[in-house]
């Protein structure tokens, strides 16, 4: 979720769809001294109401795709309440249509966990150890997309399909070219040695895991005691090994965000046999799957013909790429 609003409303804020929509979860609530536009694109749209929450708080009002939506008000309504972790306050669901949903939550502040900063690892790595071993029975009620082995085998496989396919479209150059046919041959290796990742994550139990585990999602907030966690936006949560929570956030892969020994200090004491160099290998095949996620999420662009429209998409991909051959290095059968 952005930090800063792109632009700020003052008038006409009763005619708003977001305040609209809110009207509609929370009836006679009065209207918001102003809208903060946090994020607005076709698919998706964030919105900060001043003064519209409970004695004039201000609330956050998202507007997305209804099954990410789904996913997002499950963890928000039947999961978050039950463990013993900090979550902003939900304050409702709203069907726009078959197409589009919105979610009503508490504004958690502005500021963004950084994992240039040691107290902030350490306070992560405190929170997610306490999510995932409290969620791991929770959760299992609630019916959660897969996030397991196989949810990251799709991507590698539907990337790998989308790079083949469009590997002779005039607009790359031999360099792009190199790189692409580079990460179908990495592709086809991590694939032969697939069970073996699977096997590595035998040794994590399966529980809750929020699948877009990065700073940009990450909000702390300071109180007269201490300082609380506050991940946001779960659309690409679900139930698996929570290994890609675990692993650094792209272009971020010298170095951890989590603090993997205050993790570890904590997730012993619910499963005993995870030590740290267990731990650690984890967070490197969590840096696989997330590089994978990254890869397929960036191909459906190589259909387009256009240098200019490629270069960005083209260069993010060699980020990933030698992020992910980094990672590889790092699995004992690539040694």
């Amino acid at each position: 979720m952005p930090e800063h609003a792109t632009e700020i409303l003052r008038v006409d804020l009763l005619n708003h769809p977001a305040v609209k929509a809110w009207g509609e979860v929370q009836p006679g609530r009065l209207g918001p001294k102003s809208i903060e536009i946090l994020q607005q694109h076709r698919k998706s749209a964030v919105y900060r109401l001043e003064g519209a929450g409970p004695g004039g708080s201000t609330i956050i009002a998202k507007r997305c795709q209804s099954a990410t939506a789904r996913i997002e008000r499950a963890i928000y309504e039947q999961v978050l309440p039950c463990l013993p972790i900090t979550a902003p306050q939900y304050y409702g669901f709203m069907e726009e249509d078959d197409k589009y949903c919105w979610l009503f939550l508490e504004d958690v502040g502005r500021q963004r966990f950084s994992p240039l900063i040691e107290e902030h690892r350490m306070l992560v790595g405190r929170w997610l150890a306490l999510m995932h071993t409290s969620a791991a029975r929770v959760a299992a009620k609630v019916r959660l997309p897969d996030r397991g082995p196989n949810h990251y085998l799709e991507h590698l496989q539907s990337a790998r399909e989308a790079i083949l396919y469009n590997l002779a479209n005039p607009a790359l150059t031999a360099d792009d070219v190199a790189l692409l046919e580079t990460i179908v041959s990495q592709y086809n290796v991590l694939e032969w040695h697939w069970s073996e990742l699977e096997k590595w994550c035998e040794r994590m139990p399966p529980t809750l895991a929020h699948g877009d585990f990065r700073p940009k999602n990450i909000y702390l907030r300071a109180d007269q005691a201490s300082i609380g966690v506050f991940p946001l936006d779960w659309e690409m949560a679900g139930w698996g090994v929570p290994a890609a929570d675990l692993a650094p956030a792209r272009g971020l892969h010298s170095a951890h965000q989590v603090n993997l020994m205050v993790y570890g200090s904590i997730v012993r004491d619910h499963w005993p046999s995870l030590d740290i160099q267990t731990i650690q290998r984890l967070a490197s095949v969590g840096t696989i799957f997330r590089r994978l996620a990254a890869i397929s999420w960036e191909s459906p662009v190589l259909t387009f013909d256009d240098c200019e429209t490629l270069s960005e998409p083209l260069a993010c991909l060699r980020v990933y790429q030698a992020e992910l051959s980094e990672a590889i290095q790092l699995i004992p059968w690539a040694q």
